[in-house]
């Protein structure tokens, strides 16, 4: 889909939602939401039918695994669940540890952080079979530790919770977070003025510190990693077209379903707007 298509989503009442989308594939389901759920699983069955390369598979299919693991223990609802054909990360022993001190402690935030650090983990493994997926990934690293940051500014115990969740698989290191954690917030991008980021952190704090929201951020991050795979349109004959492919669809679908339950909520139009990433 276009942007122009998102542009008039984003204007027109709920009611309108068919007729904008009508030259494209999501005008086939009566139930729009529950359309969206088909087109995701429908784009990874493409993607499992023409890969052949499998670290793209595991990189693909751990997150998801991950999740449901994290939704199984916190006991959560079907619908919370990802449908994988197995669940692969459940037999790492960095896992079963994790899940162990969870019956002792019963923490869930501890939970949550090691099990996304573990999964990190061997994502960066995977991905250092080809510098694009490599240089992707250390790039995302640097992303999570981002918005982490950020978020973990608005606790009293910042530094600490910043220390549990950060990922040190990226470029930018620990102590240049940590010990800017106390900074105040419109002086903060003066920190990453040498780093490939400080436009998305200089904006991402301004709109912060004016509106105490995370939209702009979001967005912004979401646009740096989407921009990063633009340049797999230009590699032929390896796998980075179709992963590429597969997050921009999966992006898509994430825009559609942020418009239509806004819609639906009755979510500020300026707050919707903020909240889709301009990368097509």
């Amino acid at each position: 889909m276009t942007k122009g298509h998102f542009d008039r989503l984003l204007a027109g009442e709920l009611s309108s939602f068919r007729t904008i989308i009508s030259d494209s594939s999501y005008v086939i389901y009566d139930d729009f939401s529950a359309g969206l759920i088909n087109e995701a699983k429908q784009i990874k069955d493409f993607v499992k039918q023409y890969c052949m390369t499998p670290q793209i598979l595991r990189m693909i299919d751990w997150p998801e695994q991950i999740h449901n693991v994290k939704v199984k223990i916190k006991d959560g609802s079907e619908g919370l669940f990802y449908t994988v054909v197995d669940n692969e990360v459940e037999t790492w022993p960095e896992v079963q540890a994790a899940l162990e001190h969870y019956t002792l402690n019963k923490d869930p935030f501890m939970l949550s952080t090691e099990l996304d650090q573990i999964v990190w983990k061997y994502i960066i493994e995977e991905a250092t079979f080809c510098p694009f997926f490599t240089s992707y990934y250390e790039m995302n690293t640097d992303l999570e530790n981002i918005r982490s940051f950020f978020r973990a500014r608005q606790f009293e115990n910042s530094r600490d919770i910043f220390t549990r969740v950060f990922l040190p698989y990226g470029k930018l290191g620990y102590d240049l977070f940590a010990t800017n954690m106390k900074m105040e917030l419109e002086h903060v991008s003066k920190v990453f003025f040498i780093t490939p980021y400080l436009h998305l952190i200089d904006r991402g704090a301004v709109y912060l510190e004016q509106h105490q929201s995370f939209l702009r951020l979001e967005r912004l991050i979401e646009e740096v990693r989407l921009q990063y795979l633009i340049q797999a349109r230009r590699m032929a004959f390896g796998v980075e077209p179709l992963f590429a492919f597969y997050h921009f669809k999966m992006s898509e679908i994430r825009k559609l379903q942020q418009v239509y339950w806004g819609k639906l909520n009755e979510v500020a139009l300026e707050d919707l707007k903020e909240s889709i990433s301009d990368v097509w």
